[in-house]
């Protein structure tokens, strides 16, 4: 805008005080519209993820109807999540001024779908083909989904923590580390397990690319984690 059309502005709203309060205000509004789109998007990684919980229940009880059902709503879920990015793509690339970076909204939305993707992933490979795991194997399963759960259900407070009080989401951040540490110890065991079973090459590779998936969520949500922390610190004084 020319410095012409700045002064009629000014001049309008009442001088250069005025004019920048405007903006700032317009700023505001248009990130915290942002924001909110970026909670909707978080709830929607949540319930992703929550599903694949259900899938994973389902693989250990044998029910593979339902969860071939679970899987379908799945990739539903997942176009679902495509399109919330994309709206969210398009409000950043309108332009208007933002407290907070648009490249770091627009990273920390792509980090976010990661999750998304790593859960479809996994139930995906549990569908493939059905194979039966030692019960002690199972319990590790459903106990590592369990703490993918909470990362989550956690990060999504650090998500709706940027909305309002930054320190918040500061503090929150690190709450998601310390559960991410909780999901490596029973990725660990998983491991050694999978290694110790006498079982064919084609359910040993499964097996591994299941746990490892199940593994990344909690270790994509530590990510983010960290992610909205730094933009906390490096924004903080502009709220």
């Amino acid at each position: 805008m020319s410095d012409s059309a700045f002064n009629k502005i000014r001049k309008t709203l009442g001088g250069q005080t005025s004019l920048e309060g405007a903006l700032d205000a317009m700023g505001k509004q248009r990130e915290e519209q942002v924001l909110d789109k970026i909670r909707e998007f978080t709830d929607l990684v949540v319930t992703i993820v929550d599903r694949l919980g259900d899938g994973v229940q389902h693989f250990v009880a044998d029910r593979y109807e339902a969860l071939g059902e679970t899987v379908s709503e799945l990739d539903r879920l997942e176009s679902e999540a495509d399109d919330h990015k994309a709206d969210i793509a398009d409000m950043l690339s309108t332009g208007g001024v933002f407290f907070m970076g648009r490249a770091d909204l627009a990273r920390l939305v792509a980090s976010m779908d990661g999750i998304a993707n790593l859960a479809v992933g996994a139930a995906d490979r549990i569908a493939m083909r059905r194979i039966s795991l030692p019960q002690e194997l199972n319990m590790l399963l459903v106990q590592m989904i369990k703490i993918d759960l909470e990362a989550v259900r956690k990060l999504r407070d650090v998500v709706f923590a940027m909305r309002g009080d930054l320190k918040e989401s500061i503090s929150l951040a690190l709450e998601v580390d310390a559960i991410e540490s909780r999901a490596d110890d029973v990725f660990a065991q998983m491991y050694r397990f999978m290694f110790d079973m006498d079982t064919d090459f084609k359910t040993f590779h499964q097996l591994k690319s299941i746990i490892e998936r199940l593994e990344s969520i909690a270790d994509k949500c530590a990510e983010n984690a960290e992610l909205i922390r730094h933009m906390a610190l490096e924004y903080l004084d502009y709220r």
